[in-house]
């Protein structure tokens, strides 16, 4: 993204706070481009008209982004089907990114791409989150637990901040669409 006097909101659903950190970074790259950066929570997000691109984030649970994430995208369509679109997910899929992993994590694209028929998404970006017990409600910490055990993840940081910076800095159509390690 050369232009600097392009407008970007970089808007995010996030129920912990790791992919709200991820939209900080994001928006804090495209800063050091020149880029004019506003980043906000979506449930802040009301104004679209005044931005020339959006990216939109939130984590993935329960193998889908977050309500308010999709609902934004859906309540958005119109506008968002004129301006530039990315989307980004974090998950802890891709803490362990395996062939089935990344197969996973492409579904999760997918699903992306099909929220809104008339909004084209130019590009998602898929990234490893964060699971941090202690941060997490007593019911769901105990379903992580048995995830964590089932699916060998442990409790940590798994976010690539180089990846997520690479995938900032060519926010353009990829020709290729799947998700590789993040």
């Amino acid at each position: 993204m050369e232009n600097t006097n392009t407008k970007v909101l970089v808007t995010y659903g996030s129920k912990l706070g790791s992919t709200a950190e991820v939209a900080m970074f994001i928006g804090d790259v495209l800063a050091e481009q020149g880029v004019a950066i506003t980043v906000l929570p979506l449930s802040e997000a009301d104004d679209l008209h005044t931005f020339d691109r959006v990216i939109i984030g939130s984590a993935i649970r329960y193998d889908r982004w977050l309500p308010v994430a999709a609902a934004f995208v859906k309540e958005n369509k119109t506008i968002l089907s004129r301006i530039p679109v990315s989307f980004f997910f974090t998950c802890l899929t891709l803490a362990n990114p395996t062939p089935a992993a990344l197969r996973k994590a492409d579904a999760y694209a997918d699903k992306l791409r099909t929220l809104a028929p008339e909004v084209k998404p130019v590009t998602v970006g898929g990234f490893a989150g964060v699971l941090q017990f202690s941060r997490t409600p007593w019911p769901v910490r105990f379903v992580l637990k048995l995830l964590s055990i089932a699916t060998g993840v442990k409790e940590g940081d798994y976010r690539d901040w180089a990846a997520i910076r690479a995938w900032t800095l060519n926010l353009e159509p990829s020709q290729d669409p799947q998700i590789r390690r993040r």
